[in-house]
């Protein structure tokens, strides 16, 4: 039986995030200004931490470097080396395929197509938003924003959603990859498909839906006339800062359950699933020996192996990998060493690469390839695009995968697949915590710390920040507000910011005729013992209320 470890329960807490991403209506005004701009890149962090407190919108391009199939990559990241040196910032994206153009023995299996291989937009500087402050810093200042915006509009619409290809064809090439394992070709090989479907409506509003779905790092809205690339990745491919560089692929995965004491348990399994742990160490010693061809000697280092990182839908499994480059690597160099990122290609790079290419339909474009952006001071980020939606006028796609091993179940993976297309068929809503308390003048609120307990367990799971402090200090305020006497009703909700509200009403005792008891009557309407919020008490509270 599995043994709860305190340690678990400790490593858990810090979903709770003491800094905030950006507000939802401070959202949707940036986004309703965006809506008439035909080009931009927004990077935005809804995970806040001490490691990534900053979000950045590069509007207004001065440049458009675009690489395409025939173009010589090389001389593409020169000349984005160029504007650098100029002063220049450049924000953007690469495709999968770009990386089989930076290795000659890969070059000719490019899908055909007219599809950009890259682009990136050359700007003279970012607006810079500091999670810190809640507010955009430097220079140039940030219009002022309009909060008027409103946040019920829904004014987006998919259809006709299939998968690239069904499950029969996934699971014969499923059993292709096992066998070129068998023969010692590969070790590991990240196959992926899509989620196709048809759209209509505001990306603005699918970008503020499914930013719900999934708090992350690294998150990035790009629009180019048609094409717009709506981005909620986790996985850091790269940090880059002076020499230092850091690499944190994301390897292993698990569902959550829908209350704290079984989610932890899955989240304790997964951190020791020999499966996820072996899938995860190869990527680990790809990447750094990726790393090594471009640094100092004995300066790359495994930082941590196999955390464990709760998101709202799923635990992730990663590793951090940091090198100390030399001083005279170049833009090429770096890339060429280390894109695209062994995440999602699988073990030996090379070799797997050509078996994607074998086994998957078409082309992945920026999915799995890389979306961020370099700064003239040599400063640059990175992540892994996956969970990313690309929309081009009514057309939308969407790319899942998963890493296959020898031991891989093909109907597992295929159910993994269908677990993480749930991240754009089931969005979440927007959502509070709710506690309902009883307060008796001269006795104090009713069982107060069992609301506590619950309501810090929902938190925990949620990643809602729990301020108990500052809690009992506002229910304290509405308890010595109350000069009416009497009891009262209050009604206490938190958000994901951590913002609290407090209210009371007075509380009569229920009335009944004649001394009977109320009557209960049993819902007609079944549930599902998979849905999360069944186990929290929030304000999604639809179905209660249709029932009453």
């Amino acid at each position: 039986m599995f043994k709860l470890d305190f340690s678990l329960l400790l490593s858990y807490i810090p979903m709770k995030r003491s800094l905030s991403a950006i507000p939802e209506r401070k959202l949707a005004a940036i986004l309703e200004q965006l809506a008439g701009e035909e080009q931009f890149v927004f990077l935005e962090t809804t995970r806040v931490n001490e490691e990534n407190y900053l979000s950045y919108l590069f509007l207004a391009p001065t440049d458009r470097l675009v690489c395409r199939p025939e173009d010589d990559p090389v001389d593409f990241l020169g000349r984005a080396q160029q504007h650098l040196d100029q002063g220049r910032y450049l924000a953007g994206w690469f495709s999968y395929e770009f990386g089989y153009r930076l290795e000659p023995v890969l070059a000719g299996l490019i899908p055909p197509g007219d599809r950009s291989l890259a682009e990136f937009g050359v700007y003279a500087a970012p607006f810079i938003y500091d999670h810190r402050i809640d507010d955009f810093i430097g220079r140039p200042p940030w219009p002022e924003l309009v909060d008027s915006v409103p946040l019920s509009s829904s004014a987006c619409r998919i259809s006709d959603l299939l998968f690239s290809e069904d499950k029969d064809d996934y699971l014969q090439k499923i059993a292709r990859i096992k066998r070129y394992i068998e023969s010692g070709d590969t070790y590991q090989v990240n196959y992926t498909l899509k989620l196709l479907f048809g759209y209509s409506g505001s990306d603005g509003d699918l970008y503020r839906t499914l930013r719900r779905n999934q708090s992350v790092s690294y998150g990035a809205l790009i629009r180019n006339g048609s094409q717009r690339i709506l981005s909620f990745s986790p996985e850091l491919f790269f940090r880059k800062k002076g020499d230092d560089c850091v690499v944190r692929p994301m390897k292993g995965t698990s569902r959550r359950a829908p209350g704290l004491d079984e989610d932890l348990q899955l989240r304790g399994s997964l951190a020791t699933d020999i499966k996820n742990r072996s899938e995860n160490v190869m990527i680990v010693d790809l990447l750094r020996n990726d790393l090594g061809r471009l640094c100092l000697p004995g300066k790359v280092e495994v930082v941590s192996l196999f955390d464990i990182e709760t998101y709202e839908t799923l635990h992730q499994m990663t590793s951090s990998i940091r090198g100390q480059l030399r001083s005279d690597v170049t833009l090429a160099e770096l890339f060429r060493a280390i894109f695209p990122c062994g995440s999602v290609t699988g073990a030996p790079k090379i070799r797997t690469m050509e078996i994607i290419r074998e086994l998957e339909g078409g082309p992945r474009g920026v999915y799995t390839g890389g979306i961020g952006f370099i700064g003239p001071d040599g400063e640059a980020v990175f992540n892994v695009p996956i969970r990313t939606v690309v929309l081009d006028k009514e057309h939308g796609e969407m790319g899942i995968g998963s890493g296959i091993v020898y031991d891989s179940d093909p109907a597992g993976e295929w159910d993994e697949c269908c677990l993480k297309g749930r991240f754009l068929t089931a969005p979440f809503p927007e959502f509070k915590l709710i506690e309902t308390i009883i307060y008796r003048p001269g006795q104090g609120f009713w069982l107060l710390e069992r609301h506590l307990e619950r309501l810090e367990s929902s938190a925990t799971y949620w990643g809602f920040p729990f301020r108990r402090d500052e809690i009992t200090a506002a229910l304290a305020e509405v308890g010595a507000g109350n000069t009416a006497g009497g009891e009262q009703r209050v009604r206490l909700l938190l958000d994901r910011t951590g913002d609290l509200e407090v209210s009371g009403v007075p509380c009569p005792a229920p009335a009944t005729e004649d001394g009977e008891r109320p009557k209960v009557m049993v819902s007609a309407q079944p549930t599902d013992s998979s849905d999360q919020f069944l186990f929290h008490k929030t304000t999604c509270r639809q179905l209660y209320d249709r029932e009453r």
